[in-house]
């Protein structure tokens, strides 16, 4: 019999005394501290894979909680995985330990890489934690480590004018986690508690516009990390100067987290504020704008990793549109265009990396007619274009279908009555997204098809250790994909559950 309790704890702490093993073995093993990182974050992926298959055949119930005495006055120190926070935490584990494998080709020449695996394994414990903890208190504080060790890596091993981006990075996100802080410490004062399960029933009674205003605090901090126009800047520059491996994370695995914590602290915490119209149409429309906006920049670039950042926050805008949609359906397609996000963008930002390691190029003009030359690269770039574009059979798909799906049904049945102004912007959104499908397509026609130049008749596939991370990604955004019944079945019973209590909430 498997003792559960201490396995999401040792999820996070394992990456955490790795990173002072890597650390330390650093100067002897150079590169080859990337395996000491694999391990400790694959670790992680199994922990987390055996409980979200816990989760989908029911033998561990509902979900799976540990608590641990902390502090006076903050609270239990506790640890849910549920069908909520346990997909996020298995996508977050499974692209820190496949990156780590291809960072140690792709950084082999870089300096220091005992400490830079130190500080990957720090930023990929502290983004497991955030989504694993219901304690506010400690979601600040992993909310904090993913800000410390991503800064000083891209301050450190990132390109162009690096510390001026790592600034702009840090003030941008530290100012939106201080907006985020005072949002926490307000509902800690009102309701005596920091557990987000317990919250709402002790702010029941509050004046709805003091509840309002918590939200706002708390959602604008979590909109910086997610990058929702107009709080969206630090990301292109960050993104495209970030070492590729830490893109390849901040863009896939990183900004979604403040998409789970919006869904976790709202429809958790705060369901009685979803009940004001006028609220909820904000952020479908801010949605909206946000994908116009990223999915528009990113047709205008010419450096692939730009492309891929402003692609990004269109994704985000897609992802808040899921959470506005006040439906079961739209929240599934919210989590599951998270999936499909981290799969596909990883895959993106390899592949861009693949291009600067080969070819010490990022520009896409200066790319053509690779497919012949690098099949495998082709391959797995238009699987991960056609994901974000949301073509069947890939998992994508179901995430875009359900958003838009929720939110129709939303704005024609939902919670808050017929809405014809949602059902509007809703198609709106569906028009939009045509935008996706068109930087996809037209990025994988300039860099794979046409006349190959002369700079790159030696071209060649990449090595395995970078080409077969890319490979398995592509694999999974397939298969779940093909069978999405592993995640919908696992996230169903809580949501349900969400937005039954949102209804009452808005009812009472």
């Amino acid at each position: 019999m498997i003792d559960y309790n201490h396995l999401l704890f040792q999820s996070i702490i394992v990456p955490m005394v790795f990173s002072i093993i890597a650390l330390a073995a650093g100067r002897v093993l150079g590169k080859q501290t990337g395996w000491l990182a694999f391990a400790a974050l694959a670790y992680s992926t199994a922990i987390i894979w055996y409980v979200n298959c816990g989760l989908f055949r029911g033998t561990i119930g509902g979900r799976l909680e540990a608590s641990y005495a902390w502090a006076p006055y903050i609270g239990d120190f506790t640890l849910v995985a549920d069908g909520l926070s346990a997909p996020f935490a298995l996508v977050i584990a499974l692209l820190s330990a496949l990156i780590a494998v291809y960072s140690i080709v792709y950084m082999e020449h870089e300096h220091a890489l005992g400490t830079y695996f130190a500080l990957y394994l720090m930023y990929g414990a502290g983004m497991i934690g955030t989504v694993l903890t219901t304690n506010l208190a400690a979601f600040f504080l992993f909310f904090e480590l993913m800000l410390l060790p991503s800064w000083a890596l891209i301050g450190v091993w990132g390109t162009g004018p690096k510390e001026m981006i790592a600034f702009k990075y840090f003030m941008f996100t530290e100012a939106g986690a201080l907006s985020l802080l005072a949002g926490i410490a307000t509902t800690g004062f009102i309701a005596g508690t920091f557990d987000v399960f317990s919250i709402a029933s002790k702010v029941a009674k509050t004046d709805i516009t003091v509840l309002i205003a918590i939200v706002t605090a708390m959602l604008i901090g979590l909109f910086v990390k997610m990058a929702i126009f107009p709080v969206h800047t630090w990301l292109p520059d960050a993104h495209a100067e970030a070492p590729t491996p830490i893109s390849a994370l901040l863009s896939p695995a990183m900004i979604g987290i403040g998409g789970y914590a919006a869904i976790r602290i709202v429809y958790t915490a705060f369901p009685m504020v979803l009940g004001r119209w006028q609220f909820v149409i904000t952020l479908a429309v801010l949605a909206l704008i946000t994908m116009v906006y990223g999915g528009a920049m990113a047709l205008a670039q010419e450096d692939m990793k730009r492309l891929l950042a402003y692609s990004s926050i269109s994704q985000m805008g897609y992802l808040l549109f899921g959470i506005a949609s006040l439906s079961v359906l739209g929240l599934a397609g919210a989590i599951l265009l998270y999936i499909s996000h981290g799969l596909c963008k990883a895959i993106l930002f390899m592949v861009a990396g693949i291009f600067i390691h080969n070819f010490k190029t990022r520009n896409i003009r200066d790319l053509c007619g690779l497919a012949g030359k690098m099949p495998y690269t082709a391959t797995a770039t238009l699987i991960a274009f056609l994901g974000l574009a949301g073509a069947p059979p890939l998992i994508g798909f179901w995430g875009e279908f359900f958003v838009f799906s929720g939110s129709m049904y939303t704005g024609f049945a939902g919670i808050l009555g017929r809405d014809f102004t949602r059902v509007a912007v809703t198609a709106l959104a569906v028009v939009a997204s045509v935008l996706t499908a068109g930087y996809g397509l037209w990025t994988m026609r300039r860099i794979f098809y046409g006349e190959l130049t002369e700079k790159l008749k030696e071209a060649r596939e990449a090595p395995a250790l970078m080409i077969g991370p890319i490979m398995i990604l592509a694999a999974l955004a397939i298969i779940l994909g093909v069978y999405p019944t592993f995640i919908s079945k696992s996230i169903g019973s809580i949501l349900y559950d969400l937005i039954s209590k949102t209804t009452a909430a808005i009812g009472s």
